[in-house]
């Protein structure tokens, strides 16, 4: 017994040399994570970072650094499928009807993010920790990095309450984008920092990577965005399309590691290629790529979490870190507003979209690491520091934000699907409860002028004390007009026919509803109680009505937005 105990705890005392048990622990943790905050009215992003920290280094450690690092690929592909998506979006309709507004407001927060934060951590920095030109320097480096905006959770925001509106285009078009800006301005503050500290840079070297960064970045997603609508055009089965996608997805991801350009941008330009040269296949790819990509999200945000340390160096490396998010997040406010007012945005952006930018990631941790690089010793290390400090207090109080911003602009529940409507509607809702019915013993004559008098294609057959006996339909009436010499003689009961024993209840989904129809082949269901009297009748026009209705709603309420 002692023995078997050994072995066991020797088993769990070894567990992060198991792989497929820790990636089953993150995507439990996870999504059990995200449904408490769910729960507490709050997105389920952060329930996935929280979870991470819980485990990761900051916590039990049961995810440690070792185990991150193993993971990485898979925060890669993640990032890729995030990327991938969001150039879905960009429809040529989009850059046509919006163009120039986004390059507006982009030039706006990203220039005011960098301005703010580079005087103020120059200023503050100077006046209140002494060292002149080193924190005038490390706030043009650290301005740069603050202009990028992450856009996997604001994302992953918008598609938990699926928004559709001006407000959500635009932050798709400012997240997709922000990442170009942000390498050219770090090109800028890279040339420069080193003069101010007394050391020789290469004004070319510094302006020639993000050129070549984003250029090459854009020819691999093109290259890959155009193979893939070729091998999609040979291919109609869902699995097939699927894979051939992921697939693509991964080459360029890979691709882009080797040549050491911007995945995320690669990843975006496929999905930009897609949605506007095969925009009938798109649709099918994206709606396959989000369903599969969900646990890739969990994971991504939960190594999120998991790879924070607060083991923080020093209380100026702190203060500065927090001089830095209160510039950055008024800098990124400041800018978005005055984008949106001056490029005449619709009033819900020029509100709501100062509270979307917050988020920081990838390339800011990316450029950070080149900072350590390009600047080894002190200020390498600072910038390091805090970015992922930084990074972490956005990240949590970024989606909340996104939240408030597309509630109160009304967008939220607006990108809807017809099984959307389907599922979310309850039988109740709709029914007819008081149906016109036809007495069993009811003649033909009756039987007609009932049909003659209302718009039901069938109508339930009752008895006296209104418990169901069957239904008659429209063939029922054509059958029994061929013997129109009976009429006196045939009764509703003749002529019925037997109902569908699959009677759903006023608390069922239209959706299950339609499901069942589509399954026994009838138009009609008839909703009972336990002593089968007739509560209610619906047909299956009724419900193509209600979802059509409540589509053109949505539809023109959006219209009516921008």
């Amino acid at each position: 017994m002692i023995e078997g105990f050994a072995s066991t705890f020797g088993k769990i005392s070894s567990i992060h040399t198991n792989v497929l048990f820790l990636l089953g622990l993150i995507l439990f943790a996870g999504v059990m994570g995200g449904k408490i905050f769910q729960k507490m009215k709050i997105p389920q992003v952060v329930g996935y970072i929280i979870a991470g920290i819980i485990f990761g280094r900051s916590g039990l450690n049961i995810i440690n650094k070792d185990i991150i690092e193993a993971l990485i690929p898979f925060n890669y592909f993640a990032l890729g499928l995030i990327g991938f998506m969001i150039g879905g979006e960009l429809k040529k309709e989009v850059f046509q009807r919006y163009g120039k507004q986004l390059v507006i407001i982009l030039l706006a927060e990203g220039l005011a993010a960098f301005a703010v934060v580079f005087i103020l951590v120059g200023l503050l920095g100077s006046l209140i920790l002494g060292g002149g030109v080193y924190y005038w320097a490390l706030g043009l480096l650290l301005g740069a990095i603050a202009s990028a905006t992450a856009p996997a959770a604001t994302t992953d925001v918008l598609w938990e309450y699926k928004t559709k509106g001006p407000l959500t285009t635009t932050v798709l078009g400012i997240v997709a984008l922000d990442d170009g800006l942000a390498l050219f301005l770090f090109a800028f503050a890279s040339s420069i920092a080193p003069g101010m500290l007394g050391a020789r840079s290469s004004v070319f070297s510094a302006i020639s990577k993000p050129i070549y960064e984003i250029g090459l970045g854009i020819l691999v997603g093109i290259i890959f965005g155009f193979i893939l609508i070729k091998i999609l055009k040979k291919y109609a089965e869902k699995e097939k399309i699927l894979v051939f996608s992921i697939c693509s997805v991964l080459f360029a991801l890979g691709t882009a590691l080797i040549l050491e350009i911007d995945m995320l941008l690669a990843a975006m330009t496929m999905g930009i290629v897609l949605v506007n040269f095969e925009s009938r296949l798109s649709k099918d790819v994206f709606d396959l790529t989000f369903e599969f990509a969900t646990p890739f999200y969990i994971l991504f945000f939960f190594l999120v979490g998991a790879k924070f340390d607060f083991q923080v160096t020093s209380w100026s490396v702190i203060l500065i870190a927090i001089i830095y998010v209160l510039g950055r997040t008024f800098g990124k406010m400041a800018g978005a507003y005055l984008g949106a007012k001056y490029s005449g945005a619709p009033v819900t952006v020029m509100k709501y979209l100062p509270y979307c930018l917050f988020s920081q990631a990838g390339v800011a941790i990316g450029l950070s690491i080149l900072a350590s690089q390009i600047f080894p010793g002190n200020i390498g290390n600072s910038i390091i520091v805090i970015i992922t400090l930084t990074t972490f207090i956005v990240q949590i109080i970024g989606p909340p934000c996104v939240k408030y911003a597309v509630v109160k602009a009304q967008e939220a529940g607006l990108d809807i699907t017809e099984d959307d409507v389907l599922r979310k509607t309850i039988v109740s809702q709709i029914i007819d409860k008081n149906p016109p019915c036809i007495n069993e013993a009811s003649q033909i004559k009756d039987i007609l002028k009932i049909f003659s008098d209302s718009n039901y294609h069938n109508y339930p057959v009752v008895d006296s004390e209104k418990k169901l006996k069957g239904v008659i339909t429209l063939e029922s009436i054509r059958q029994s007009l061929a013997h129109a010499e009976a009429g006196s003689i045939i009764l509703a009961h003749d002529i019925m026919e037997t109902v569908l024993d699959k009677n759903i209840s006023a608390t069922s989904s239209l959706l299950e509803t339609v499901e069942i129809m589509a399954k026994y082949s009838v138009d009609y269901l008839t909703i009972v109680d336990e002593n089968t009297i007739l509560l209610g009748f619906i047909e299956k026009r009724t419900i193509d009505n209600f979802v059509s209705v409540k589509l053109i709603e949505i539809e023109q309420k959006i219209v009516s937005m921008a």
